[in-house]
């Protein structure tokens, strides 16, 4: 196991809330409580590997950063226009 406060022990943490928050179940169990999945080998490995990043940076590199909408020297909202295209439609 990983020290305490380790870059790895903080990011397994943080791992571990993702699952939650994402409903991923990786536990023992059989067969994941209803509304939940089983995440694949991939996304276990990739989730774990953004989170190590992440403690490690003290940022995540998600490439959305460059969509979150920003003031402009008016102060006014601008808002990307690669965000637009991304964004459902409604």
């Amino acid at each position: 196991m990983h020290e305490y406060g380790s870059a790895e022990a903080v990011a397994y943490a943080l791992f571990e809330r993702v699952c939650h928050i994402e409903r991923r179940e990786i536990g023992a169990a059989r067969e994941p409580a209803e509304g939940w999945e089983r995440p694949s080998r991939s996304w276990i490995f990739s989730t774990y590997a953004e989170c190590l990043r992440a403690v490690r940076s003290g940022s995540v590199d998600t490439g959305l950063a460059g969509l979150e909408a920003h003031p402009d020297h008016t102060g006014r909202r601008k808002v990307p226009r690669a965000a637009i295209m991304a964004s459902d439609p409604v």
